[in-house]
């Protein structure tokens, strides 16, 4: 699951433009803290489909929080597996 966090955090890092900005941890808020807005989750599900091909329905948005990259990784994790 290191490698999943590792590829989420380096897009969500280049595609945001977040830089090297402390607060950007594995388990920050993604949302609450202003790193992305609703378009970015659409394009973080969009890479999630494209890199791993895996599909995100929208029964795991609503059953699953994809909050932080932690979650994320999760999520891609379990239809990985």
């Amino acid at each position: 699951m290191e490698e999943i966090k590792d590829t989420l955090r380096a897009f969500i890092s280049e595609k945001f433009e977040i830089g090297d900005d402390p607060d950007f941890t594995d388990d920050v808020h993604l949302f609450n803290e202003g790193f992305v807005d609703s378009f970015g989750a659409v394009e973080i599900i969009h890479f999630i489909e494209q890199t791993y091909n895996v599909q995100i329905t929208q029964k795991d948005i609503t059953l699953f929080p994809m909050n932080t990259i932690e979650e994320i990784a999760e999520v891609v994790d379990s239809k990985l597996s």
